[in-house]
């Protein structure tokens, strides 16, 4: 082994090297070294730094990926980053119509439904008995405005365990500056 203990890259591959010995072959040569034979900590912690990053931030990759995707093939008009980095556990991009686009894996941890089963549908399936009348006419009427909006709402999962949801729904337009999309981000309300 080299005399410059510094050298971090020679550690390493000498770590390596030496945890994929055999018995009989680390025998013949463990006299002629001043290390011994360990599992590769340190390379593992190096090739594992991804495992130190939070679920979420690959979530929110993903979604910004996608969402950037759906940018270009619908000729939005739209700071993706600018919103991708805000709190969520769930996107819904619905059309005009509100019938429901896209939906991201945190849509499916949060309520419990699959994206096909969601697709096509309007958001309030997602709401029930508990939903107060007034917040779903809120929610109509800050629609038809056209204008970003924030609300609470009681939704239910597909086991049907209700909870409290926090949207915040952003309109979207193409390059011809036409309302074509909402895109709603969602969290449950702790």
């Amino acid at each position: 082994m080299s005399d410059d203990n510094g050298d971090l890259n020679s550690m390493l591959c000498l770590d390596i090297y030496l945890s994929s010995l055999s018995d009989n072959e680390y025998g013949k040569i463990k006299h002629k070294i001043k290390s011994r034979r360990v599992f590769p900590v340190t390379s593992w912690d190096i090739s594992a730094n991804f495992l130190q990053k939070p679920a979420s931030q690959y979530m929110q990759e993903a979604d910004r990926i996608h969402l950037v995707k759906l940018s270009k093939q619908l000729r939005w008009k739209l700071d993706i980053d600018s919103f991708v980095n805000e709190a969520y556990d769930a996107i819904i991009v619905t059309n005009t119509r509100q019938e429901i686009y896209w939906v991201n894996d945190g849509f499916t941890a949060m309520t419990g439904y699959a994206p096909e089963h969601a697709l096509g549908k309007k958001p309030n399936f997602l709401q029930g008995k508990n939903t107060p009348q007034e917040v779903r006419e809120n929610i109509r009427e800050q629609l038809l405005q056209l204008k970003p909006f924030a609300c609470t709402v009681i939704n239910y999962r597909k086991n049907h365990e209700q909870y409290l949801c926090e949207v915040k729904i952003i309109p979207i337009s193409n390059d011809k500056d036409k309302v074509t999309h909402f895109i709603a981000f969602e969290r449950e309300a702790v």
